[in-house]
């Protein structure tokens, strides 16, 4: 791009503000669209990128959606120089980046996100997609944090046309990310409507655990998505669920009890997820952890806004000047605010009589007409838009090196920043579940033992 990115228009009508995410896949920039005079996100990506060409895919996908609700609004798309362009609805943070603030989501808040995700996934399966990579980087809030989508579709696929479902196949390489894959993925199966909800319930577990037992598998990046595979189908579902309700269990065995071409029961997934709601005694009402937060901040705002304007009033009040005036000839006063002294607000006089003795006709616990005014706080400007794609940083937790893995004390930095980026990308990861650590050891040893014997092949 020859100009600026501040300054690129495209098509004449999205106007460049600034770059949000880029990467192998393209560049994000969030626009202004001249047109509907909002904010947008454009994605853009090479037309000459083969390989990476997934925005026509999400195109294609997100018409087939038709703005179905829990998904982003497609704006426009085509292309222009040797760029290909879609633009879409903006929309908030993703659930990753409240996940590294707060490490774990409350019960409450996991089992709200979880029902809206059913939901969601239920619309995007009834017009015959399937989402193929759920994960948290993919689940993003609202623009004003008021509910939830799922993006990213650009590895998605149309299931049925017609009313003709996808046949199923068994030689399929490997769709989405490993953390989160069902386990029918890593088979090398055709991924359909149930996979999607395992993987959704991965997530879930993710969120109220803070980890998964399958994370920080020492092996080469080639063996881990085999790895992570066979933990999953040997772990015992009620390992996996441990210390959570009960519940969680018969979702993913109910999951896993499903055939390919079957269509999932959400109303039966709903229900239990109720269920859980009922017995810990919380309503599934919208509300999540970090709106829960900003809504205690905003009331915290508020009353320290209200405890500062009516010092500053007592202040006044209790001035010489104010005390030799009467009030007895007012029947209002005018308020001035320590935050807004161009909009007064009026209030009753006797508000401002603090030193006249106390109602005696008032009787015992009833209200005064005394009132602490305050600006409202509600216009405080959060910012939400999605860093998209962002990158974990390193790992703020030392985890105990293997001793299994040879050469580990060599000084080479490149080895160990591999070595890194194999344990997890996650910045708070924990160490795998001991349960399943000579499961990994095991396998981590075998793989260097063949490359052992590899190389004294090649040098006899």
């Amino acid at each position: 791009m020859s100009q600026s990115s501040q300054q690129r228009v495209f098509m004449n009508r999205f106007v460049v503000k600034k770059k949000i995410s880029s990467g192998a896949f393209g560049v994000v920039f969030l626009v202004f669209d001249k047109q509907t005079n909002q904010d947008a996100a454009l994605k853009l990506e090479k037309e000459d990128n083969e390989e990476m060409r997934s925005l026509e895919r999400e195109v294609e996908i997100l018409k087939q959606l038709n703005d179905a609700e829990g998904t982003p609004k497609l704006i426009w798309y085509g292309n222009e120089s040797e760029f290909n362009i879609m633009v879409i609805q903006l929309l908030g943070r993703d659930l990753a980046y409240y996940f590294r603030q707060q490490k774990k989501f409350s019960l409450k808040c996991t089992i709200q996100i979880a029902h809206d995700c059913v939901n969601i996934l239920r619309n995007i399966h009834n017009k015959n997609v399937v989402h193929r990579d759920l994960k948290p980087e993919n689940i993003l809030m609202s623009k004003d944090n008021d509910g939830i989508y799922i993006v990213d579709f650009g590895i998605s696929k149309i299931y049925s046309i017609q009313g003709e479902h996808m046949p199923f196949r068994s030689d399929k390489t490997f769709m989405g990310t490993p953390r989160y894959a069902s386990l029918a993925a890593h088979l090398g199966h055709e991924i359909s409507r149930k996979d999607d909800l395992e993987s959704l319930f991965y997530v879930i577990l993710y969120f109220l655990r803070g980890s998964l037992p399958w994370q920080n598998l020492p092996v080469s990046e080639n063996e881990r998505t085999k790895a992570v595979g066979d933990i999953k189908q040997n772990i015992d579902l009620n390992d996996l669920c441990i210390n959570q309700p009960r519940e969680f269990v018969e979702i993913l065995q109910y999951l896993k009890s499903l055939n390919f071409l079957d269509q999932p029961n959400y109303q039966y997934i709903l229900q239990l997820l109720n269920q859980i709601a009922e017995n810990n005694q919380f309503l599934l009402d919208g509300i999540y952890d970090w709106t829960e937060g900003l809504m205690k901040s905003t009331k915290k705002f508020s009353s320290l806004e209200s405890k500062k304007s009516y010092e500053f009033n007592k202040i006044k009040e209790l001035s010489p000047g104010n005390l030799m005036k009467s009030s007895s000839k007012l029947s209002q006063q005018i308020i001035w605010t320590v935050n807004d002294q161009q909009h007064p607000q009026v209030a009753p006089s006797s508000q401002h009589h603090l030193l006249l003795p106390p109602d005696p006709n008032k009787k015992p616990g009833q209200r005064t007409d005394f009132r602490h005014l305050s600006n409202s706080s509600s216009n405080s400007n959060v910012g939400t838009f999605s860093s998209m794609k962002i990158k974990y940083l390193p790992s703020q937790i030392e985890i105990e090196k293997p001793t299994f893995l040879p050469n580990w004390n060599k000084t080479d930095r490149q080895q160990e920043s591999q070595y890194q980026d194999l344990m997890d990308e996650n910045n708070f990861e924990v160490p795998l579940n001991y349960k399943y650590k000579n499961f990994i050891q095991t396998q981590a040893f075998d793989h260097h033992y063949k490359k052992f014997n590899k190389f004294l092949e090649t040098t006899n």
